[in-house]
C-alpha cells in the first residue's frame, strides 16, 4: 500500500496515517477511532465500540466527564452507571472493564457488543477537578526537634533513643489517605481496590495497602501534579506528629478517648478509659494537632518512606521507595485502632516487609517545595 497523497511506502496493514506526510488514509475495512478491523457483519467495533460508519474524528481538546473528571480518550465511553446512576467510564484496552465511579460495579463482558447502553453520555470540555484538594495539605514548618524519647517516659523501647534532626519545611496530608482518594487511583489504573474489611470506604482511611502501592500511588500523583508527592521518612512523620510537643503526644502527658481511636480500655499515666472501637474511624473524626494534622496517634498506623533502623543510624531521614531491589522492612508510625495508649506515642517504633499488606497499616502523604 501506498499514501495516494505523497506515495510513500505504507508497510502496516492497518495503519490509518500516513507516516511520512500525515495524511489520513480512508479504509472501510478499520475502525476510524481506533484501527481495529470489523469484523464482518459488525455494527460496532469489537475494541473501542465506535459505531461502524463513525465518521473520522477531527483532532480537539481533551475530554473530560463532568461527575468523575476522568479524561475521555478516543475509543472510550462514558455513560451513567445503570445500578446507582453515578458515573462510569467503559474502556476496551484488553480485558480492561470500566467500574462505576460511585458503586464500584463493573460493566458485564458483553458490554462491548452490545453497544452503547441507554441513557445520555455526560461530557464537557471542563477540566477534572484536582485528585487531592489545596485545603487537605498543611504546612509543616523547617526546624530542629528531639527525635525519640526520653529514658523516663513510661513503657518507652529501647529503640526510642534520642538524638537531634533537622529538617527542612514540606507540606502533609492533614489526614490518612482515605478509600475516596486511593479508589480514584484504582479507578484509573484498573487495579483492584482495596478489602475494608466491612468497615466502610469512603472517608477512612484506606487499608490493606502494601508499602509498594502506596510508593505506586504517590508516583502516580506526582505525574499529575507539578511537585513530587511521597511518603514521609520516619524523622519528618514523627517531628509532624509532634508539632513541637516533647511528651509522649502531641496532646501532652495521657491521651483520652475523645482525642484519637485506639483501645481505650487501657491507661496511660493515669488517663482516662473508654471503649475498644474495634475498627478504623473517619480520618477526620478527631481533634487535630496544632499543626493541623488528624489521626497522628491510632486509627491507622502508616507507612514512612524509610528502611527500619534499629540504632537510628540515619535511614530515618532517607526516603526508600524508589528502590525496589531493597527488600528490608519499612518503617510503619502511629499505632492503630487495635493498640493501647503506651502503643500510639509518638515516639514509637513499627516495621513491616514491604511486600505484605494488613488491616491496622495505611499511609499519609508528604508534598515536597517546588525548590526541593
Amino acid at each position: 500500500m501506498e499514501c495516494t497523497a505523497c506515495h510513500h511506502p505504507v508497510d502496516d496493514p492497518e495503519a490509518l496515517y500516513c507516516p511520512a506526510c500525515g495524511s489520513r488514509f480512508e479504509r472501510d475495512d478499520l475502525c476510524p477511532a481506533c484501527a481495529k478491523p470489523y469484523l464482518p457483519d459488525a455494527n460496532f467495533c469489537i475494541r473501542c465500540g465506535a459505531p461502524v460508519g463513525t465518521p473520522a474524528a477531527a483532532p480537539a481538546e481533551a475530554l473530560y466527564c463532568d461527575g468523575s473528571g476522568e479524561v475521555i480518550l478516543p475509543g472510550e465511553r462514558h455513560f451513567h452507571c445503570p445500578l446507582c446512576d453515578g458515573h462510569f467510564l467503559e474502556r476496551f484496552r484488553g480485558n480492561a472493564r470500566g467500574v462505576c465511579t460511585e458503586c464500584l460495579a463493573a460493566l458485564p463482558d458483553q458490554a462491548a457488543a452490545a453497544g452503547p447502553p441507554p441513557g445520555p453520555a455526560i461530557i464537557s470540555r471542563a477540566a477534572p477537578a484536582p485528585d487531592i484538594p489545596e485545603h487537605l495539605w498543611a504546612p509543616i514548618p523547617a526546624g530542629e526537634f528531639l527525635m525519640g524519647s526520653p529514658t523516663d517516659e513510661t513503657f518507652r523501647f529501647d529503640n526510642e533513643h534520642r538524638h537531634i534532626v533537622v529538617l527542612d519545611g514540606f507540606e502533609m496530608l492533614r489526614i490518612p489517605l482515605t478509600f475516596r482518594l486511593y479508589d480514584a487511583h484504582c479507578r484509573a489504573e484498573f487495579l483492584d481496590p482495596p478489602a475494608d474489611e466491612g468497615w466502610g470506604r469512603d472517608d477512612r482511611p484506606v487499608i490493606n495497602v502494601t508499602y509498594w502501592s502506596a510508593a505506586e500511588y504517590c508516583e502516580w500523583l506526582s505525574r499529575r501534579s507539578a511537585r513530587r508527592i511521597r511518603l514521609p521518612t520516619e524523622a519528618e512523620w514523627e517531628y509532624a506528629c509532634r508539632a513541637g510537643a516533647a511528651t509522649p503526644f502531641w496532646t501532652g502527658e495521657r491521651i483520652a478517648p475523645d482525642q484519637a481511636n485506639f483501645d481505650a480500655r487501657y491507661s496511660y499515666n493515669d488517663s482516662p478509659k473508654g471503649e475498644a472501637r474495634g475498627r478504623t474511624t473517619p480520618a477526620d473524626q478527631f481533634p487535630a494537632n496544632p499543626w493541623g494534622l488528624h489521626d497522628m496517634h491510632g486509627n491507622v498506623w502508616e507507612w514512612c518512606a524509610s528502611v527500619f533502623d534499629q540504632g537510628y543510624t540515619g535511614l530515618e531521614r532517607l526516603d526508600a521507595s524508589r528502590n525496589r531491589e531493597d527488600s528490608r522492612e519499612r518503617v510503619v508510625r502511629g499505632g492503630s485502632w487495635y493498640n493501647v495508649p503506651s502503643g500510639i506515642r509518638c515516639a514509637v517504633r513499627n516495621k513491616l516487609n514491604p511486600n505484605l499488606h494488613f488491616f491496622k497499616v495505611g499511609f499519609r502523604l508528604v508534598r515536597e517545595h517546588s525548590e526541593n
